[in-house]
Protein backbone atom coordinates (compact mmCIF):
# COMPACT_ATOMS: atom_id res chain seq x y z
CA UNK A 1 0.00 0.00 0.00
CA UNK A 2 2.76 2.17 0.68
CA UNK A 3 4.54 1.99 -2.70
CA UNK A 4 1.02 2.67 -4.23
CA UNK A 5 0.90 5.97 -2.43
CA UNK A 6 4.26 6.65 -3.18
CA UNK A 7 3.55 6.09 -6.95
CA UNK A 8 0.70 8.28 -7.02
CA UNK A 9 2.44 11.11 -5.48
CA UNK A 10 5.45 10.71 -7.96
CA UNK A 11 2.86 10.50 -11.14
CA UNK A 12 0.79 13.68 -9.52
CA UNK A 13 4.38 15.51 -8.97
CA UNK A 14 5.65 14.21 -13.15
CA UNK A 15 1.64 15.66 -14.11
CA UNK A 16 2.43 19.15 -12.74
CA UNK A 17 6.18 19.37 -13.90
CA UNK A 18 4.59 18.18 -17.17
CA UNK A 19 2.06 20.92 -16.79
CA UNK A 20 4.55 23.41 -15.80
CA UNK A 21 7.06 23.27 -18.56
CA UNK A 22 4.49 22.76 -21.63
CA UNK A 23 5.24 25.88 -23.96
CA UNK A 24 2.63 28.45 -24.11
CA UNK A 25 1.93 30.58 -27.11
CA UNK A 26 3.07 33.69 -26.67
CA UNK A 27 0.73 36.47 -27.19
CA UNK A 28 1.00 38.59 -30.08
CA UNK A 29 2.41 42.07 -30.09
CA UNK A 30 -0.39 44.78 -30.69
CA UNK A 31 0.48 48.42 -31.06
CA UNK A 32 -2.32 50.50 -30.38
CA UNK A 33 -2.51 53.99 -31.88
CA UNK A 34 -1.64 56.79 -29.27
CA UNK A 35 -4.45 58.70 -28.87
CA UNK A 36 -4.53 61.94 -30.42
CA UNK A 37 -4.26 65.04 -28.12
CA UNK A 38 -6.46 67.42 -29.16
CA UNK A 39 -4.58 71.10 -28.46
CA UNK A 40 -5.97 74.48 -28.71
CA UNK A 41 -4.25 77.30 -30.51
CA UNK A 42 -0.86 78.36 -29.19
CA UNK A 43 -1.56 81.81 -29.28
CA UNK A 44 -4.89 84.19 -29.42
CA UNK A 45 -5.26 87.64 -30.59
CA UNK A 46 -6.37 88.40 -27.58
CA UNK A 47 -3.60 87.14 -25.68
CA UNK A 48 -1.50 90.52 -27.27
CA UNK A 49 -3.98 93.09 -28.10
CA UNK A 50 -3.62 95.59 -24.87
CA UNK A 51 -0.59 93.81 -22.59
CA UNK A 52 2.87 95.37 -22.14
CA UNK A 53 5.91 94.59 -23.94
CA UNK A 54 7.55 92.21 -21.07
CA UNK A 55 4.36 90.36 -21.35
CA UNK A 56 4.41 89.89 -25.23
CA UNK A 57 8.17 89.39 -25.20
CA UNK A 58 7.23 86.05 -22.66
CA UNK A 59 4.75 84.70 -24.83
CA UNK A 60 6.59 84.95 -27.99
CA UNK A 61 10.46 84.84 -27.18
CA UNK A 62 12.64 87.84 -27.97
CA UNK A 63 11.56 90.03 -30.95
CA UNK A 64 13.84 89.14 -33.79
CA UNK A 65 13.79 93.18 -34.56
CA UNK A 66 12.76 96.33 -32.31
CA UNK A 67 12.68 99.53 -33.75
CA UNK A 68 11.32 102.60 -31.74
CA UNK A 69 9.38 105.74 -33.74
CA UNK A 70 8.60 108.79 -32.21
CA UNK A 71 6.43 107.34 -29.39
CA UNK A 72 5.81 103.78 -30.68
CA UNK A 73 7.27 100.34 -31.00
CA UNK A 74 7.85 97.67 -33.97
CA UNK A 75 8.74 94.55 -32.80
CA UNK A 76 9.25 91.55 -35.20
CA UNK A 77 9.02 88.10 -33.58
CA UNK A 78 8.96 84.51 -36.24
CA UNK A 79 7.10 82.13 -35.31
CA UNK A 80 6.62 78.55 -37.26
CA UNK A 81 4.83 79.59 -40.14
CA UNK A 82 4.77 83.36 -40.22
CA UNK A 83 6.52 86.51 -38.66
CA UNK A 84 4.45 88.39 -36.14
CA UNK A 85 4.28 92.07 -36.23
CA UNK A 86 3.20 93.73 -33.07
CA UNK A 87 3.09 97.80 -32.27
CA UNK A 88 3.00 98.96 -29.25
CA UNK A 89 1.43 102.68 -27.68
CA UNK A 90 2.11 104.15 -24.43
CA UNK A 91 -1.48 103.90 -22.80
CA UNK A 92 -2.79 106.41 -20.36
CA UNK A 93 -0.10 105.59 -17.99
CA UNK A 94 2.68 105.84 -20.51
CA UNK A 95 2.94 102.37 -20.08
CA UNK A 96 3.65 100.55 -23.82
CA UNK A 97 1.24 98.26 -24.98
CA UNK A 98 -0.06 96.48 -27.91
CA UNK A 99 -2.09 98.54 -30.27
CA UNK A 100 -1.70 96.48 -33.47
CA UNK A 101 -1.04 92.90 -34.56
CA UNK A 102 0.03 91.50 -38.18
CA UNK A 103 1.52 89.16 -39.63
CA UNK A 104 3.81 88.33 -42.72
CA UNK A 105 5.39 85.35 -44.83
CA UNK A 106 8.60 83.81 -43.41
CA UNK A 107 9.93 84.35 -47.31
CA UNK A 108 9.44 87.31 -48.95
CA UNK A 109 7.12 86.47 -51.74
CA UNK A 110 5.16 83.89 -50.66
CA UNK A 111 1.21 84.58 -49.43
CA UNK A 112 0.47 86.63 -46.62
CA UNK A 113 -1.34 83.97 -43.95
CA UNK A 114 -4.16 84.46 -42.33
CA UNK A 115 -3.60 85.94 -38.75
CA UNK A 116 -5.52 83.94 -36.27
CA UNK A 117 -3.73 81.07 -38.18
CA UNK A 118 -0.57 82.22 -38.07
CA UNK A 119 -0.77 82.72 -34.62
CA UNK A 120 -2.93 79.44 -33.44
CA UNK A 121 -0.50 77.23 -35.16
CA UNK A 122 2.26 79.09 -33.06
Amino acid sequence: MRQFGILTIFAGLSLIAGCSTATEKSPEITTKPKPKIETGPVYQLDQLLGTNGQNIDALLGTPALTRREGEGEFRRYALKECTVIVILYPDELGIPTVEHVDVTALESGSEKPDLVDCLAAG
